[in-house]
C-alpha cells in the first residue's frame, strides 16, 4: 500500500477511511463480527458503508472490478446484450 503514501489524493482517501473506521469501531467494537454482506459484494461497502475505488485495490475477485472488465470487453468488441422480457 506504499502507493497510497506517495500519492497525495490517495493518502487523503486512506486517512478518511481510517477516520471512518475509527468512528465505526468506537461506536460498536463488534462491528466486524456483526456486519451484513453488501448487495454489491464490495468489501469496502460491506465494512465501511461506502465505495471508494479511487484508492481501493479492486482485488481480482472483486465483483465491481469484474463488472467493469466485462463492460469494457463488451464495448471493445461491439457486443450488445439484449434482455428478453
Amino acid at each position: 500500500m506504499s502507493w497510497g503514501v506517495e500519492h497525495e489524493g490517495r493518502r487523503k482517501g486512506i486517512q478518511e477511511l481510517m477516520r471512518v473506521s475509527e468512528e465505526i469501531m468506537r461506536a460498536n467494537p463488534n462491528h466486524i463480527n456483526e456486519v451484513a454482506k453488501s448487495n454489491s459484494g464490495c468489501w469496502m461497502e460491506q465494512i465501511y458503508g461506502m465505495q471508494r475505488h479511487d484508492f481501493c485495490d479492486l482485488s481480482a475477485d472483486c465483483p465491481i472490478r469484474e463488472e467493469q472488465e466485462w463492460q469494457a470487453y463488451l464495448k471493445k468488441n461491439n457486443i450488445v446484450i439484449e434482455k428478453k422480457s
